[in-house]
């Protein structure tokens, strides 16, 4: 840090990385990095080193450093979770699983989840700039949400046209909170932009 105390020793293999996503979480903490690159090390040796190196700053000042301390997690990352799948609505043979009308089926699912996208493509690889736009600001949320891609033609036929009937609303994509339509691309920005969107996902 700015004192020159020690903060943490870690051990990473792709240290820009680790360093860049360091200097996010815990940047008051962060002046300057050291670091050793180990090239070809296995995971004895790196942990054997990290070993030295926490034995070496014992020796020199007496103490453990700060992150490295048990019940400190200021410096660990937590493992991300695989992100969530799109919502299917059939089986995946196309309208011949359609047993009732495409939207019964929307009808049902907005009034099932709290909080639904109509996507044009998927959580991942979002097909627009606006889904794209939509997720990121979901995301920015900390909302639990689902998706459902309007473009599936398999397991979602004929959503694209539906989704658009259901709502009376022209454009995709389109959010549902409490089984609501909220609206589409611009609303969910202005929402966002005032705080509502947060407010009314928290």
């Amino acid at each position: 840090d700015e004192k020159e105390e020690l903060q943490y020793i870690g051990l990473s293999r792709k240290i820009s990385a680790s360093i860049d996503r360091h200097a996010q979480k815990v940047a008051d903490l962060m002046h300057h990095v050291q670091g050793v690159e180990m090239p070809g090390a296995g995971k004895e040796a790196l942990q054997g080193a990290w070993k030295a190196w926490i034995e070496a700053q014992v020796e020199a000042t007496g103490n453990i450093p700060e992150g490295n301390r048990r019940g400190n997690d200021q410096w660990l990352f937590k493992q991300r979770a695989p992100p969530k799948q799109e919502i299917q609505l059939t089986p995946g043979k196309g309208a011949d699983d359609l047993l009732v009308p495409m939207e019964e089926l929307i009808d049902s699912l907005v009034k099932s989840k709290r909080v639904v996208a109509f996507i044009k493509g998927t959580r991942t690889q979002p097909e627009c700039g606006f889904s794209f736009n939509v997720l990121n600001l979901l995301n920015g949320t900390q909302a639990d949400y689902e998706t459902v891609n309007v473009l599936d033609e398999r397991h979602n036929p004929g959503l694209r046209e539906a989704i658009k009937i259901y709502s009376d609303w022209p454009t995709i994509p389109q959010v549902y909170i409490e089984g609501e339509f909220v609206g589409g691309a611009d609303i969910i920005q202005e929402m966002s932009e005032s705080g509502e969107l947060k407010k009314m996902l928290s």
